[in-house]
């Protein structure tokens, strides 16, 4: 019985079927998916479909899957009301974000298959705490919540404010860190993993240029962080799709195939 967390799988089904197979998962394991599983690769809805199907694995909101579920609010109220500001629906499919495949994928899904997407997605975890012999792992897609919890805690439960900030909030932004001047984490016990920015965009990476799991035991010199993001975004030879396993920490990494390659 092992626990694992992933993030970041972009649309990237192939790379998640591999990975599930190298870590040989089953149903004793559980697995944490950190949000970002949909957009800029061919099969985020695909992806979606699969999780969702699998009671071991739990999802939990990221940034992009914030950026659907307020393009597809967004949609439906254009569409109710006459009116053809799409702003948030623009801002999804541009081309930075990534998210033309999964929007084509979803309307071609059944009325039912849709709402049953987004019922999923509005239960989706924001941040989790597990625990792991005498270690505590705190999960989340970028960033903490403010809201305090004793598991864990879902997007339906949280004030928007709240979602934004654990979803984009980008740790590395020496502004924000400047900001918050003094506790940036709530614990400094415990172990934060996340995704969200890309190890390649911090220069970590391996001789051969590939990303690679940044554990920071001394972030800001007091927090330990594990980033799991290896910038399976990027879509080239440089990303991978990294999986950790809570128990000793082991990682495991899967590349993207070249038909799937920019």
């Amino acid at each position: 019985m092992s626990t694992y967390v992933l993030s970041d799988i972009h649309g990237q089904y192939d790379a998640f079927m591999r990975m599930l197979k190298q870590i040989n998962f089953s149903a004793e394991d559980t697995l944490y998916v950190l949000g970002d599983a949909i957009d800029r690769g061919p099969d985020g809805i695909k992806i979606l479909k699969t999780i969702m199907k699998m009671d071991n694995v739990k999802m939990f909101l990221g940034n992009h899957e914030l950026l659907m579920m307020e393009a597809l609010r967004n949609v439906e109220e254009c569409e109710k009301e006459g009116r053809e500001d799409t702003e948030e629906l623009d801002l999804w499919l541009d081309e930075c974000n990534g998210g033309r495949q999964t929007y084509e994928d979803f309307k071609k899904c059944s009325a039912k298959k849709k709402a049953e997407i987004l019922i999923y997605l509005d239960n989706a975890i924001v941040a989790k705490k597990v625990k792991v012999g005498r270690k505590t792992y705190y999960l989340c897609h970028a960033y903490v919540v403010n809201k305090r919890f004793d598991n864990e805690v879902k997007y339906n439960e949280l004030i928007y404010k709240d979602v934004f900030q654990a979803v984009w909030q980008n740790i590395y932004d020496a502004s924000f860190v400047k900001k918050l001047n003094e506790k940036i984490f709530p614990n400094k016990r415990y172990i934060y993993v996340l995704g969200h920015i890309f190890t390649q965009r911090l220069d970590h990476v391996d001789e051969q240029g590939r990303g690679l799991v940044l554990n920071d035991k001394e972030f800001l010199g007091e927090y330990h962080i594990i980033n799991i993001d290896c910038g399976m975004a990027l879509r080239n030879k440089s990303s991978r799709l990294a999986c950790l396993r809570l128990e000793d920490e082991a990682i495991f990494y899967e590349g993207i195939e070249s038909e799937n390659l920019n």
